[in-house]
């Protein structure tokens, strides 16, 4: 559980920091899509460095190798939450904020857990 708080923590503050330049390079006069894009790669950086320093520090060392899988998962978290988000607006009489709330859940649990148990994995565990 206490991992899956850190986890919450990194996400957050990654969240925060893609909303933050989004908004500022918006107000700079960046077309939005450009904007989104640039915030989405800095707040990739945050939450990987996160993830692999805090999050899951004791697991995976091998930064490479962790930055690859971080990446499938985020961009695979991304088309689940996009994916579930779209077909809840479409099908379910329920308010859009709530849809993108259970949207995000849910593709928060099921990138927790390919983190952890795929993306940031010991290559080789300790015989002690």
């Amino acid at each position: 559980m206490y991992q899956f708080l850190k986890f919450g923590f990194v996400g957050g503050i990654a969240t925060l920091v893609h909303m933050l330049i989004g908004v500022t390079l918006v107000h700079s006069g960046w077309p939005a899509l450009a904007a989104n894009l640039v915030s989405f790669v800095i707040a990739f950086v945050v939450s990987f460095m996160g993830h692999y320093g805090f999050s899951f520090s004791n697991q995976e060392k091998e930064i490479a190798t962790s930055l690859k899988r971080f990446a499938v998962v985020a961009c695979a978290g991304f088309v689940i939450n996009e994916t579930l988000l779209a077909l809840l607006i479409w099908s379910v009489p329920l308010p859009h904020i709530a849809t993108l709330v259970v949207s995000t859940g849910v593709a928060a649990l099921v990138t927790f857990f390919a983190s952890r148990n795929w993306a940031f994995r010991r290559l080789h565990k300790d015989h002690a």
